[in-house]
């Protein structure tokens, strides 16, 4: 990749936000020893339910379930982030978010309440929801993979089968068009390593990308697969060396799309899938500071990280039955929270937040030591 494409493909950047002003107190503030008092992001998975069939889909197994908050759960949910001083919420799966009944009003509660809301989305059920998302989510994301039908229908199938495509793009032209916040096109690279029931979408990279353009997103997601089998868990996909060469000669021709106002977005672990080396990641730490910043919210169960969605040994406690203050300071959490082991746990993962949670352990050392920490101006609460 070219001196010219790294300056101006961006890689996205998360350790900067780790020194504004609400994160940096966070930290100071908390006894480690017994943990904090509230997580700063909830990603919240409304519902299992999903209205396609993707192959190779990691939240199968969940999806097979059904399950989701009901309407009068997930309000009082909102209503206990809001009180337990949760600055943002991203709403994602397990399931499609948008397709719970009550989303919409979530979304608006969060927008009046000055919490922070991401989404996440297929896409589908955007146009039921239409002015609230444009009216209060910050960034809304939808994950396409694709630049045609043909390569969609394959990777993103409709259940009961049939494609969704064009009505996906045209839920996010007119987004487009009354949005107040960002809106992205994201695209995981697909291979038929991964799965007998994949096919390659590396030839469709640079046209996603102007696709994205020509709808009017402020941005282009290109973003590495990962082996979800158990022995090989989180694990970056290894593509066969054509097409590394393939990935990094459409990644090229996506510079000329790069305007004051369209942006291309490395994922953090997409040079480390495509520098051929595919070294395992270390973690010489032993307990996850970004657990205690961050956690995940599902109809079956909450979870220390969405890595280990629907893992019951990772399981902090039932957010359908238990408030989310009594949830957060339970003794199932600490129980939790005292046996997991980054370094024995996560091993073989390749996990996104292993830079952060480095950051975050100089940062302790710097604040015990009295060294001067530089505070940003805040810019994204999505730490």
């Amino acid at each position: 990749m070219s001196t010219q494409l790294k300056s101006k493909v961006k890689k996205m950047n998360i350790i900067d936000k780790l020194y504004q002003e609400f994160t940096i107190n966070a930290i100071k503030n908390t006894n480690w020893k017994k943990g904090t008092q509230n997580p700063l992001i909830v990603e919240l998975d409304p519902t299992a339910i999903c209205d396609l069939a993707c192959p190779g889909c990691i939240s199968e197994d969940i999806i097979a379930t059904g399950n989701s908050f009901t309407n009068k759960r997930l309000l009082e949910l909102g209503e206990e982030f809001k009180n337990n001083g949760v600055k943002g919420v991203i709403l994602i799966g397990g399931g499609e978010p948008l397709a719970h009944p009550a989303i919409g009003e979530l979304i608006e509660y969060f927008g009046k309440n000055d919490i922070s809301v991401g989404i996440t989305t297929n896409g589908t059920f955007i146009h039921k929801y239409m002015n609230e998302i444009a009216q209060y989510s910050h960034w809304t994301r939808i994950s396409i993979d694709a630049a045609s039908e043909k390569i969609f229908e394959i990777l993103r199938p409709t259940k009961g089968g049939g494609s969704k495509f064009n009505h996906i793009i045209q839920n996010m032209r007119e987004l487009a068009k009354i949005k107040k916040g960002k809106l992205g096109f994201s695209f995981l690279i697909r291979s038929e390593i991964e799965d007998d029931n994949i096919v390659s979408n590396i030839h469709e990279i640079y046209a996603a990308a102007k696709l994205a353009k020509d709808i009017g997103c402020d941005y282009f997601e290109v973003k590495p697969s990962y082996n979800y089998k158990d022995d090989v868990a989180h694990s970056l996909v290894q593509y066969p060396d054509k097409q590394i060469a393939e990935i990094k000669e459409e990644l090229v021709k996506l510079e000329s799309l790069v305007t004051k106002n369209f942006s291309i977005v490395k994922a953090i672990t997409l040079d480390e899938s495509l520098n051929g080396t595919h070294k395992k990641q270390v973690k010489e730490y032993h307990f996850c500071p970004s657990t205690q910043l961050r956690t995940l919210l599902t109809p079956v169960g909450t979870f220390v990280c969405p890595y280990w969605r629907g893992k019951n040994d990772f399981n902090i406690g039932d957010a359908k039955t238990t408030n989310f203050k009594d949830l957060w300071t339970g003794k199932q959490r600490q129980d939790v929270e005292k046996w997991l082991d980054p370094s024995i746990h996560c091993a073989s993962l390749h996990c996104l937040r292993h830079e952060t949670n480095l950051e975050i352990i100089k940062i302790m050392d710097d604040i015990t030591n009295n060294k001067d920490i530089k505070i940003i101006e805040n810019f994204d609460r999505f730490i």
